[in-house]
């Protein structure tokens, strides 16, 4: 039984320029919060137009919401949401 039934997919558009400190500090957040949240991680895209789109996974919404990102990795996320001139996202629970 899959122990993370609660999907967001996320869609960017990303500032021309900035696609590789957006993609680094997507991955060390994503890895932080992995290893410290109890996510099932994410996987970041990248369409043939530029626009980038990520799926994460976890337990439940509760826990998704209840993440408490240490400063260091509050940090890094600003780096890639400066990055990004747009963002939707939608959740799902399975």
């Amino acid at each position: 039984m899959n122990e993370h039934l609660y999907a967001v997919l996320y869609v960017f558009d990303v500032k021309p320029g900035s696609e590789e400190v957006f993609e680094s500090a997507w991955q060390a957040v994503t890895e932080a919060i992995q290893s410290e949240s109890g996510s099932g991680g994410s996987r970041l895209h990248k369409s043939q137009n530029g626009t980038y789109w990520a799926h994460a996974l976890w337990p439940s919404r509760a826990a998704l919401e209840g993440v408490e990102l240490s400063k260091s990795v509050s940090e890094v996320r600003q780096l890639w949401c400066k990055r990004a001139s747009a963002l939707r996202c939608w959740e799902k629970a399975t």
